[in-house]
């Protein structure tokens, strides 16, 4: 009986180790599939949220593209269904979330109001240039924080410049320029901190410009031109140390030139023409060794051109007509060698052309016209071997026509009417092969047979 107890005891005992082992295993198992199931789980999430994404920007889009004129829409014919990635001129990250919207010159005509800028949380560019989209800029633009570039360019938007897109702070680019834009330029834009190139050109803006933009210290291009912006130039704009182009032209500014502006050791443009500047020109525009297009062109300036100009070694364009300057003209312009464009025509200027102008090598177009310049005209122009413009008309100028003007061969116009010059006609001008007007009238020249 004992052995048989026994026996039963360890059968029992066996029974119930296998079970514990059973149990392991199978928790084992249990354990090892959970931890297989999750990656897989994962996906499925981030898909999920990815598809929620695409819809609602397809969404958005699908609501504008409605909004349209049915020409413009059928030009978007691409855009069906629910994943934008897929679409015309449209570019997504690796989220498949929308960061690109290029739709520059594509013909469409319509309004952005419909336009639910919020669905874009991730979009880096848009690109809406040259269409014909009209009404004003919403106001909403602004929700696009992630921006970097927005280009409004060349449409018929009116209305303001919204002072929201002031928080658009990852801005570089910003172009509104060749639109019906009209009121003032928002302050606001100077809290554009990482602006690389602002474009308002060619709109009907009106009011001062801005003196907060002169905190744009990223700044490289600042287009203003043909608008009708008053008041002075700031001179806080003399503290945008990185600009390379400044353009104010053809507006209704007035008050001095701002001598702040000979800090801007990078400028290489500078056009103030065709505005209302006065007083004299600041010496201190000598000291931006980077210019090489300088037009002051068509204001009411005075006094005397700086001889500072001389240290201008990269300038190709000089343009000072239509201005009231007085003076002689300074032997310094001389030393530009890269020259190729000097208009000094329809101001007070006196005294004798300078000889050193023979040294401008390059000079294509040298207008001195309109003005009260006396003397003789100096020989050495004759040196000047890529003139093909030269006009010294209605002067004061006395004594004979150089011969040396007969080795300009590439000269097309040789104006020297209205002047007191003498003597006979140099027949070496029989030697300009490429002259298609020339004009001596209103002289005391004699022709020699």
């Amino acid at each position: 009986m004992k052995s048989l107890s026994k026996i039963t005891l360890f059968n029992q005992f066996i029974s119930s180790l296998l079970f514990f082992l059973l149990v392991v295993i199978i928790l084992q198992l249990v354990s090892s599939s959970t931890a297989s199931v999750s990656p897989v789980t994962s996906p499925f999430i981030y898909t999920n949220s990815t598809t929620v994404k695409e819809r609602k920007e397809a969404e958005a889009l699908l609501k504008w593209k409605t909004s349209l004129h049915i020409k413009s829409q059928s030009l978007l014919s691409s855009w069906v269904g629910s994943t934008p990635c897929n679409w015309v001129r449209i570019n997504c990250d690796n989220s498949g979330s929308v960061t690109h919207l290029n739709l520059s010159t594509y013909g469409l005509r319509g309004m952005l109001q419909n336009l639910n800028f919020q669905s874009f949380p991730n979009l880096l560019s848009l690109d809406l240039s040259s269409n014909s989209l009209y009404g004003t800029i919403p106001s909403n633009i602004s929700h696009l924080s992630k921006l970097l570039v927005l280009d409004l360019s060349a449409n018929k938007f009116t209305g303001v410049i919204p002072a929201s897109l002031g928080n658009l702070r990852n801005l570089t680019l910003l172009y509104l320029c060749e639109n019906q834009l009209s009121g003032s330029i928002p302050q606001e834009l100077g809290m554009l901190s990482s602006l690389n190139g602002l474009w308002l050109s060619s709109n009907n803006l009106t009011g001062v410009i801005p003196a907060s933009l002169g905190n744009l210290r990223n700044l490289t291009h600042l287009y203003l031109y043909e608008n009708q912006l008053s008041g002075s130039i700031p001179q806080e704009l003399g503290m945008l140390s990185s600009l390379s182009d400044l353009e104010l032209s053809s507006n209704i500014l007035t008050g001095v030139i701002p001598t702040s502006l000979g800090n801007l050791s990078n400028l290489n443009t500078l056009y103030l023409h065709t505005n209302q500047l006065s007083g004299s020109i600041p010496q201190e525009l000598g000291m931006l060794s980077s210019l090489s297009d300088l037009e002051l062109s068509s204001n009411n300036l005075t006094g005397v051109i700086p001889a500072s100009f001389g240290n201008l070694s990269n300038l190709n364009t000089l343009y000072l007509y239509m201005n009231k300057l007085s003076g002689s003209i300074p032997q310094e312009l001389g030393m530009l060698n890269s020259l190729s464009d000097l208009e000094l025509a329809f101001n007070n200027l006196t005294g004798v052309i300078p000889a050193s102008l023979g040294n401008l090598s390059n000079l294509n177009t040298l207008y001195l016209y309109k003005n009260q310049l006396s003397g003789s005209i100096p020989q050495e122009l004759g040196m000047l071997s890529s003139l093909s413009n030269l006009a010294l008309s209605s002067n004061n100028l006395t004594g004979v026509i150089p011969a040396s003007l007969g080795n300009l061969r590439n000269l097309t116009f040789l104006h020297l009417n209205k002047n007191q010059l003498s003597g006979a006609i140099p027949h070496e001008l029989g030697m300009l092969s490429s002259l298609r007007r020339l004009v001596l009238r209103s002289n005391n020249l004699i022709i020699v047979q």
